[in-house]
């Protein structure tokens, strides 16, 4: 019985919002509205997913580029984690029982190889809206386009308003 081969992974690339920052890859998913945080292995793997080139002949180059061992197993723990953050184009095959102790093993060499994908929720534009002091709100004479609502930093769970403050915009519910 012969075992098909998994089609060799191919990096998202679409509404993604890319940038470098010192040795971190950052990863904004337009469609999610999440973050990602990309070690420099862990980037490096992301790449090269170039739908061509499976996982071990990943592996083999980024042990070349690292200058250390760096096995099948631990880039496909590298790709699941990509995979995890929606960040390839195709879903994975499950990776394959192993004993503990040699997955146990496996987290250590991907530990030192230092591959990591952190990820967070992003709040959605509204969500982001920065809020403003009730010292700033009440500087604001009553009417000002700039009374609407913003919610006050200092007071919580009131806004900054116009209406019944007398002649400045005030904070209230």
């Amino acid at each position: 019985m012969s075992e098909s081969r998994p089609k060799p992974p191919r990096a998202r690339r679409r509404d993604l919002v890319v940038e470098q920052v010192a040795d971190e890859t950052l990863v904004y998913d337009l469609e999610r509205h999440r973050a990602h945080c990309l070690s420099a292995t862990a980037a490096w793997v992301w790449r090269h997913c170039d739908g061509a080139t499976d996982a071990a002949a990943l592996a083999a180059r980024l042990g070349r580029t690292l200058g250390r061992d760096a096995d099948e197993e631990v880039v496909r723990v590298a790709l699941h984690r990509l995979a995890r953050a929606r960040l390839l184009e195709d879903p994975l095959p499950p990776l394959r029982a192993r004993s503990l102790r040699s997955r146990r093993e496996a987290l250590k060499r991907v530990a030192l190889l230092g591959i990591s994908v952190l990820s967070i929720a992003a709040p959605a534009a509204g969500q982001a809206a920065t809020c403003i002091t009730r010292a700033a709100c009440e500087a604001f004479p009553n009417g000002n386009p700039r009374c609407t609502g913003q919610p006050c930093c200092d007071v919580a769970g009131k806004f900054c308003r116009s209406q019944g403050c007398g002649q400045t915009c005030c904070c209230h519910v």
